[in-house]
């Protein structure tokens, strides 16, 4: 018996689905927009999308997500390309096969739970720079780290982590946005 293929279409579909949402909205919806919005989707709307993440120097990453990145872009789901402007950057926009992407992840991007956690992540995240997805998206994973450790995480050691971690990022950045996090009840915080 010969073995099946079996093709992530749901996380392909997802990619081009986030291509699609944030054009026009993203500030510029490149590759570290995406990581941070994929696991900000699997965090705080506990939507299994097939990632596990690492931390690694702009936040929370997902090697497996660039590779899916680079075969949704193959399939002309997406287009990429570099950022004018930007060194290093990169800029996602809905492909010429967008539509047909997002129609093969058909049912998971019309779950409803899949749906309705898309519509607050976009509304919540979507006009959020790179720079300030990188932070938010970095408090989240330590708290989360640090109460699966602990079983708690006190707004200080949150604080003194994610300072070590980012320390480009000012103190008042940091407490700003844990404190909008926990405003939000996507963290909690002692």
């Amino acid at each position: 018996m010969k073995d099946q293929l079996v093709i992530p279409w749901p996380r392909y579909g997802l990619i081009a689905e986030l291509a699609h949402r944030l054009d026009g909205l993203s500030p510029q919806f490149g590759k570290t927009v995406l990581q941070k919005m994929v696991f900000l989707l699997q965090e705080l709307h506990d939507i299994d999308c097939g990632y596990d993440f690492t931390l690694y120097t702009y936040g929370p990453f997902a090697s497996l997500l660039l590779q899916d990145l680079d075969l949704a872009e193959s399939l002309k789901g997406v287009d990429v390309h570099p950022a004018e402007g930007v060194a290093g950057g990169y800029t996602i926009k809905p492909g010429e096969a967008n539509s047909w992407l997002r129609a093969k992840a058909g049912g998971f991007l019309k779950d409803g739970k899949v749906r309705g956690a898309l519509d607050a992540l976009i509304s919540e995240f979507g006009e959020f720079s790179a720079r300030e997805l990188e932070l938010t998206s970095t408090i989240v994973y330590v708290q989360r780290e640090q109460a699966s450790r602990y079983g708690r995480c006190t707004h200080d050691e949150l604080m003194r982590i994610v300072r070590e971690i980012k320390p480009r990022y000012t103190t008042e950045e940091v407490d700003q946005n844990i404190r909008l996090l926990v405003s939000s009840k996507h963290i909690k915080v002692y």
